[in-house]
């Protein structure tokens, strides 16, 4: 086994949060709203159901086979041809998500925190950051990011300042299109709530092997909840107008005051977004360096993550020219595409790996 660390549920709980939600809490509002318009709290709870799924399936294959990741029992199960075909669509997928995920950040950055500076500094230094993390290991991972993502999460208390200018009256009509607005801003959800099937890559290195599943739930309740919360705000503070920003929660943040002195609190929740935003990289960049060096059967992952970064940093300007291009990516193309890489095959290769150890106990 390439990597002989071991962590604790929980701090797998502290690692997903924060991959899950630290790009979506930005755009996922916007996106869901112009589909569920007044009911648009209401998405988060819809797309969860993908969530709960997919840990589910990843727990199973676990099961099936436990300490390996998809990359070593999907050839056990399709056999070694198509087996080695998944892998390699896996990983390339992964690799191609982490490069999305360094221009959504840098993105945000050199558009509406430091403007002169150019995208591929904030680019560099969050992979470099990560990539140093990366190859100290899963444990060094797990424990930054228990630090980061109690930095992160503690910030959104500044919501609290908010409360005085809710108006409830924006979410009104409740269901006025029925349901089906909601569902389909759900399913915008599929895109972030799928990516819990990185959790096939984790639980082998848990030391708890019983407590896998539980941590898993508990991490998609976390992020529904986030996302419940964020969506509520940024509904009863701007309403439907939210959907003609690509970061409303930007502007909610940009007007938190406190008795009217205390100001610019979205200097700190940017700063903790930051810090969320590195444990997302680095357990993005950890799959795809580990599935990439499991691949190429290589002795250690580390020796590829680097170079990998090198790789990430071309893929991430190369694919998406600008920020129109991405947000009609996030909204028609990447929901269905995650949903299909990250639940629906490793649905069939579920199937399969039950309908074969059947017929092997029948046999």
């Amino acid at each position: 086994m390439l990597e002989k660390g071991r962590i604790s549920a929980l701090q797998m709980e502290f690692m997903m949060v924060p991959t899950i939600i630290a790009t979506g809490v930005l755009s996922i509002p916007s996106i869901a709203g112009r589909f569920a318009r007044h009911d648009m709290w209401m998405t988060p709870i819809i797309g969860s159901l993908i969530g709960f799924f997919t840990v589910y399936i990843a727990w199973k294959l676990h099961q099936l086979f436990p300490r390996q990741t998809p990359i070593q029992y999907s050839e056990q199960i399709v056999g070694k041809v198509i087996g080695r075909l998944f892998s390699l669509f896996l990983v390339f997928f992964y690799i191609h998500d982490t490069g999305l995920i360094i221009r959504q950040y840098s993105d945000f950055i050199t558009g509406n925190v430091m403007l002169e500076t150019p995208a591929v500094v904030f680019s560099i230094g969050i992979l470099f950051v990560s990539a140093l993390a990366v190859r100290g290991g899963i444990e060094v991972i797990a424990r930054s990011a228990v630090i980061c993502t109690t930095l992160f999460l503690c910030t959104s208390v500044a919501l609290i300042f908010l409360i005085k200018d809710l108006d409830v009256s924006y979410m009104l009509p409740i269901l006025e299109n029925g349901p089906l607005p909601v569902i389909k801003g759900g399913f915008v959800h599929n895109a972030w709530f799928s990516e819990f099937f990185l959790l096939a890559f984790i639980f082998p290195f848990l030391n708890s092997q019983n407590k896998g599943l539980k941590s898993g739930m508990k991490a998609t309740l976390y992020v529904m909840l986030l996302l419940l919360v964020v969506n509520f705000f940024v509904l009863t503070l701007l309403g439907v107008s939210s959907v003609n920003q690509f970061y409303p929660v930007f502007s909610i943040v940009r007007a938190i005051t406190v008795l009217g002195f205390f100001e610019n609190f979205e200097i700190i929740i940017t700063a903790s977004w930051v810090l969320g935003n590195f444990v997302k990289v680095s357990v993005f960049l950890y799959v795809a360096s580990l599935g990439l060096a499991q691949l190429l059967r290589l002795s250690d992952y580390r020796l590829i993550v680097f170079p990998l970064c090198l790789l990430l940093i071309l893929l991430s300007y190369w694919d998406i020219p600008n920020i129109v291009v991405l947000v009609d990516y996030m909204t028609k193309v990447q929901p269905f595409y995650f949903l299909l890489v990250q639940t629906v095959l490793p649905l069939f290769l579920l199937f399969i790996a039950l309908a074969r150890k059947k017929r092997s106990e029948s046999g």
